[in-house]
């Protein structure tokens, strides 16, 4: 049996349970994560059966949205020490039953993955080694998926999530207004949602006070929780977002989705359908036509 240990961001972590739900075995991964994510999988477990997967939460004192050592801003902390050992104490703990099995392990991504090894004293095999993400994913675990159809949200609503954990990637405010104003000429629904508080920002990421057009009609909410979140998605038709997790979870329900982003973050993580229907665009380059139905 293979472990797979799961300890980066909440996007990668929707990522690889998607990967693994729908493998041809699911429950041949034993999934190790971290403690952080278990309200997030709790979330999920609403509205998707993940019986099938065989998954263990863990304490490693991971208090951010991932282990400080795979980030730049929270590598030296003075938590950071402690995690490790914390990950350490985790596999000395379960050698036997790990040598027993004659399994391998495994982590997400190869970045900083010689240092890791070093400080746990213990070997991993990385799935992700190139870019794409997903492209990588698809090709360890062979997953099979139901293809994700737009549909025009002439019935429900369109749905727009402004915020990222990474505060450059979070969608200009006049950007959002653009996407209103064109979704009213269509007669299309609009809510915009933002995480604990409204966030606006400039398209550098910067915050700042913009004053709404009263042409902009649309509905605005505040969501507090994965569950929140959650529910916005699947009450929606089409979501417009920042290259984030709410991006990852739309992928995961089945809801088309198109992702705006700076020029300074790469398509790496960028979702199937995304790429597949080209349904993204930066910043500076979104045009009336970037999305069909709006144009």
């Amino acid at each position: 049996m293979r472990r797979l240990f799961l300890l980066r961001a909440y996007g990668d972590f929707v990522i690889a349970i998607r990967a693994i739900l729908n493998s041809p075995q699911p429950s041949e991964t034993k999934i190790i994560a971290s403690n952080h994510f278990k309200p997030l999988f709790e979330a999920i477990e609403t509205v998707l059966d993940l019986s099938l997967l065989d998954i263990e939460f863990h304490d490693f004192g991971i208090n951010q949205s991932q282990l400080n050592f795979f980030t730049n801003r929270h590598l030296f902390n003075s938590s950071t020490i402690g995690q490790l050992n914390k990950i350490k104490k985790y596999l000395d703990d379960n050698i036997i039953e790990y040598a027993f099995l004659d399994g391998e392990d495994y982590v997400e991504q190869s970045s900083r993955i010689k240092a890791f090894q070093f400080f746990t004293k213990h070997r991993f095999t990385p799935i992700v080694k190139k870019s794409k993400v997903y492209n990588e994913y698809t090709l360890f675990f062979k997953p099979s998926f139901k293809e994700i159809v737009v549909k025009i949200p002439t019935d429900g609503k369109i749905l727009i999530l402004p915020d990222a954990r990474i505060q450059k990637r979070n969608l200009p405010q006049e950007l959002v207004q653009e996407i209103i104003s064109l979704s009213n000429q269509k007669n299309y629904p609009v809510q915009v949602a933002y995480f604990k508080r409204v966030s606006q920002v400039n398209k550098k990421g910067k915050a700042e006070t913009v004053q709404f057009k009263t042409d902009l009609i649309f509905s605005q909410k505040v969501y507090n929780n994965f569950t929140e979140l959650i529910n916005l998605i699947q009450a929606s038709d089409f979501v417009i977002g920042a290259d984030s997790l709410p991006i990852h979870l739309s992928n995961l329900l089945g809801k088309p989705h198109f992702i705006l982003y700076p020029n300074v973050v790469s398509k790496a993580f960028f979702t199937p359908f995304a790429i597949q229907y080209k349904y993204y665009s930066e910043f500076d380059k979104f045009e009336q036509d970037s999305i069909p139905f709006l144009s």
